[in-house]
C-alpha cells in the first residue's frame, strides 16, 4: 500500500474471532476509515502472520511504523539505515545528540549492533530479556551516528510484546525505538495516543492494546567493577544486586540536575514528558498534602482556572475539574501516568497536582517521570 506521505497513517489491528476474542489466523482482510484531524486513518484488521509481514515491508522501505511493547509504544525504525533514523528526528523534532535504544527479537540480533558481550551482561540478558531493561553495549564502528549520537555505545534491549517480537523477526534487522511521541510529550501507552502525536507523519501503527508496565525500559551500563542504572525503570537496582558487584545510581539521577553534556542513555538531558498545564508533585504527610489539595481546588476555582489531581482519594478531590485516582502504590501510578497527563491535556487542564512518593526503590521511577514532566516543581509538606 503506498502512502500519501502526509495524508494518510494505516493502524493496524489484529483480527480476532467474535466469539471467544481469540486471534484468528483465517481472517479476510477489513479496511475501515477515520479521521484525526486532517489525517485519513486507514484500519487494516489482519491475521498476524499477515500483519507483520505487510509493516514490516513499510521498515524495509526505511520508513517508520509505531509498534507497541510492555513499556510504551516505540517509533520503529531500520537501526542500521541513516535515512530511516533522520526519519525518526525528524518525526518526533528530537534533538540529534539524544541517543537511540535498538530492539532485537533475539540474541542473534545482536550481532548487527556489538561486536562483544560480556559474560556478566550474558548472564543478565538471559535473567531479564524479554523485559524492560535497556544495555549499553560496545558498539560497531559502521553503526550509523544518529543511532548512537557519535557514542561508542549502542543500547539495546528485547521488548517483551509478542506482536513486536514477530514484527522485528519479519523485518529481518534491529529496530530504534524511541518513544512514539513528540519530543517532550507524555509518552504513548497506546495506539490513540501514538496517532494524536504522529499521524501523517509516520507510516503506520500496530495496534498491540495498553501497555503493561506504562514507563519507559531501566537503563544500565555494565562495567567491569559496578553496574550504573542510567534511567530508572521496573527493573531496579535490587534486582540487579545478584551478580556479585555493586549497583550504583548514576550521578544525575541521585542529585536531582539536568545534564549539560552529551547524554549516554535517552531520557538524561531534556526534559520529558510535560502536559500542557502546570504540573506539581506534592508529597509529605497525608494530612497537610490532603488540605493543600483541597486548598488549591478552591483557589484555582476561584481564579477561573480547570484543575486536575493524579493519585489521591477521590473524596479529598471531589470538586477537582478532573480525578484521576489509582491506588496510593507508585506501582499503581505507572501503568496510569501518561494516559492521565494526555488525558489532562484533553480536559483542557490548567493546572494538575500530582501525589508524590517519599525517596524509595519502588518510587524511584515514577519519581523521576513526575520530576522530568514537573520541570522540578515539588511541593514538599513535611
Amino acid at each position: 500500500m503506498n502512502l500519501v506521505e502526509g495524508t494518510q497513517t494505516i493502524l493496524w489491528k489484529v483480527a480476532q474471532t467474535p466469539e471467544s476474542g481469540e486471534m484468528n489466523p483465517y481472517a479476510m482482510d477489513e479496511d475501515e476509515q477515520c479521521i484525526i484531524g486532517q489525517i485519513e486513518v486507514i484500519v487494516r484488521t489482519l491475521p498476524i502472520e499477515k500483519l507483520v509481514q505487510e509493516a514490516a515491508q513499510h521498515l524495509q522501505a526505511d520508513e517508520l511504523v509505531a509498534f507497541p511493547t510492555e513499556t510504551v509504544y516505540g517509533l520503529g525504525a531500520n537501526a542500521l539505515s541513516r535515512r530511516a533514523l533522520q526519519h525518526v528526528f525528524a518525526a518526533k523534532n528530537r534533538p540529534m545528540d539524544n541517543p537511540l535504544i535498538a530492539h532485537v527479537s533475539s540474541l542473534a540480533q545482536l550481532d548487527y549492533l556489538t561486536p562483544h558481550v560480556s559474560s556478566l551482561v550474558m548472564r543478565i540478558m538471559e535473567e531479564f530479556w524479554p523485559g524492560p531493561l535497556s544495555i549499553l553495549l560496545p558498539a560497531r564502528k559502521d553503526l550509523p551516528q544518529e543511532l548512537t549520537a557519535g557514542l561508542d555505545t549502542v543500547a539495546v534491549r528485547m521488548p517483551q510484546h509478542p506482536l513486536t517480537l514477530a514484527f522485528i523477526e519479519a523485518a529481518g534487522f534491529p529496530l530504534a525505538g524511541p518513544s512514539a511521541n513528540r519530543s517532550g510529550r507524555p509518552s504513548p501507552t497506546t495506539a490513540k495516543h501514538v496517532l494524536q502525536d504522529l499521524a501523517g507523519k509516520i507510516s503506520g501503527v500496530i495496534d498491540g492494546g495498553a501497555c503493561s508496565v506504562g514507563i519507559e525500559s531501566t537503563v544500565i551500563e555494565v562495567l567491569e567493577q559496578e553496574i550504573i542504572i542510567l534511567r530508572p525503570g521496573e527493573i531496579t537496582r535490587s534486582n540487579l544486586a545478584q551478580y556479585g558487584v555493586p549497583v550504583r545510581y548514576d550521578e544525575h539521577l541521585v542529585q536531582r540536575r539536568e545534564m549539560t553534556a552529551s547524554p549516554r542513555s535517552p531520557g538524561q538531558k531534556y526534559r520529558h514528558y510535560a502536559p500542557q498545564g502546570e504540573l506539581r508533585i506534592v508529597t509529605g504527610y497525608d494530612s497537610r498534602v490532603f488540605n493543600y489539595v483541597k486548598d488549591e481546588i478552591s483557589r484555582a476555582h476561584t481564579k477561573g482556572l480547570r484543575i486536575a489531581t493524579i493519585g489521591f482519594p477521590r473524596d479529598i478531590c471531589i470538586d477537582a475539574d478532573l480525578i484521576l485516582s489509582f491506588g496510593d502504590r507508585a506501582i499503581d501510578m505507572a501503568p496510569h501516568l501518561y494516559d492521565s497527563l494526555r488525558a489532562s491535556d484533553e480536559a483542557v487542564i490548567d493546572v494538575i497536582l500530582a501525589r508524590g512518593f517519599r525517596a524509595a526503590e519502588e518510587t524511584f521511577a515514577v519519581m523521576n517521570r513526575l520530576l522530568k514532566a514537573s520541570g522540578g516543581i515539588v511541593i514538599e509538606l513535611y
